[in-house]
């Protein structure tokens, strides 16, 4: 009675004092479901503020679209031609002019064209830089531009709109939970389990007649299943037994061995007996293999060959979880500072990610990723049992990528810089990657090679400065969150699964 009272009371007072009751009639109903509530109330009034932050940011953003709108038409008015007629008359013009100020006397024809200089030099200055803001033409209404909307573009405006907007919230397991908190979507929404959701990475890759004179042998440490390219099992096969796979003709694989010579279409599999088997590992013998390290032929998970109508080439392919995959990365050796591995791991990991749900590079191939160092050096299982602070470093983050608000962000790496990094804009011409910006890099500055040499070795000095990261790890005593922050700009770490 007296708790059916007190409620009464919350009720009646709900109704002369809206926002304090809600608070307290929520709070006791977060009594009445074991407290299951608090995070969500909790979170509900950090949000508050930062939606104010996030709509005036909001104002600031379209107000600014409309300033620049206003701009390239002021400029395209005032310095643009009638038509693209007009434009490359001027433009040869342009250059024409521009050979005589280099060389008077050859060029002393060209002396009359200076106008004509002048007037496409302010076109290139003032109204191509602006061209893109054409699209901006939708905000150049009257409700943008109210002057106080210039004033919400601080730091803090901003930071309110990507808290608001983007920040995760905290992980919940109980459904009356569930029912009032929702996640933020983002691109990270591949599921898969505790171990990462399936990647497809590209081994090897052998030409027909590599396959007639020699066949592929595969075995595993237990017992093993192949099945053709439509899941059909053909054999269910003791551990430690051989199969052997060769090329026939028009795209199809012979498959003897362990089973009696069986002539398939275009691809054979090998898979665990036991679907939830975390430890089946496959061991491939080739001639035609050869390895970045000194033994790269024990993989986890599934294994496929796989003919390609289109390139003609059959690929070896591992098909494991994302974290595993991660375990035998052959970007590093595990023997640096534990944090520095942290940092390395949880980049693998989220390049590995991006992959699987955005990349088409090799998809007539039939994977996602390669192993080489075009994409990202991996050694499968040998590797990880003999570097095993790799998979412990993997552990301490597992699960984890990095992210820029709602978007995976790729994290691009190189040994060395010249003192400081790049941006992709400035490396690659792209503004579409605003987390890898330009940073001070005193850390990981080579001692003595200059740019173009740095460069020549194929250190583009975008993003992440691997020796900067391993001195920052050893000597300054960082952790892998504050290295990865520093080099990139606004990310932060996401729990992906």
């Amino acid at each position: 009675m007296e708790l059916r009272y007190k409620y009464q009371n919350k009720k009646m007072l709900f109704q002369g004092e809206k926002n304090n009751t809600l608070i307290i009639g929520l709070t006791l109903l977060g009594i009445f479901l074991g407290g299951v509530f608090l995070t969500a109330i909790v979170q509900a009034e950090e949000n508050n503020g930062d939606k104010i932050l996030h709509d005036k940011y909001e104002k600031y953003q379209k107000h600014s679209k409309r300033e620049k709108y206003l701009k390239y038409k002021k400029y395209k008015k005032k310095y643009g031609f009638s038509s693209s007629g007009e434009r490359a008359v001027y433009r040869q013009s342009y250059k024409k002019y521009k050979k005589y100020k280099k060389n008077h006397r050859k060029y002393r024809q060209y002396s009359r064209l200076k106008k004509k200089y002048k007037r496409y030099k302010k076109y290139r200055k003032y109204v191509r830089p602006y061209r893109k803001y054409k699209k901006y033409k939708k905000y150049n209404k009257e409700k943008y531009g109210k002057s106080e909307y210039k004033d919400y573009g601080g730091e803090e405006y901003k930071a309110g709109w990507l808290r608001f907007k983007y920040a995760p919230v905290v992980a919940v397991s109980n459904p009356a939970e569930k029912a009032v908190v929702k996640a933020v979507k983002t691109e990270a929404d591949l599921g898969g389990g505790n171990l990462g959701p399936e990647i497809t990475v590209g081994l090897f890759r052998f030409s027909k007649d590599d396959l007639k004179g020699s066949a592929v042998r595969i075995k595993s440490n237990k017992d093993y299943l192949i099945k053709d390219m439509e899941g059909k099992i053909l054999g269910t096969i003791k551990a430690d037994t051989e199969t052997r796979i060769k090329y026939e003709k028009n795209g199809e694989l012979a498959v003897n061995g362990s089973i009696d010579k069986v002539v398939i279409d275009r691809e054979v599999r090998f898979e665990a007996v036991n679907t939830d088997e975390k430890e089946q590992v496959f061991e491939v013998v080739s001639p035609g293999i050869i390895c970045y390290s000194d033994n790269c032929n024990t993989y986890r998970g599934k294994l496929k060959l796989r003919y390609s109508p289109e390139s003609k080439k059959i690929w070896l392919i591992n098909v494991l979880p994302l974290e595993q995959y991660v375990w035998g990365m052959g970007e590093i050796t595990g023997t640096g500072d534990g944090e520095y591995n942290k940092v390395m791991t949880s980049s693998y990991r989220t390049y590995g990610y991006w992959k699987i749900k955005y990349s088409t590079k090799y998809a007539a191939e039939g994977f996602k990723v390669n192993a080489t160092p075009g994409n990202q050096l991996y050694f499968g299982y040998h590797w990880e049992d003999k570097h095993p602070d790799i998979k412990k470093a993997a552990s301490a983050t597992q699960g984890k990528i990095v992210m820029y608000g709602k978007d995976i962000a790729i994290v691009p790496y190189s040994s060395w810089t010249d003192g400081h990094t790049r941006s992709w804009e400035e490396r690659w011409g792209s503004k579409n990657y605003p987390w890898c910006q330009s940073v001070k890099d005193d850390y990981g500055k080579h001692p003595s090679k200059k740019t173009k040499q740095l460069e020549a070795e194929g250190n583009h000095m975008v993003g992440l400065s691997a020796h900067g990261a391993l001195y920052l790890a050893d000597k300054e005593d960082w952790d892998y969150e504050k290295i990865l922050k520093y080099y990139l700009k606004d990310i932060r770490l996401y729990q992906a699964y």
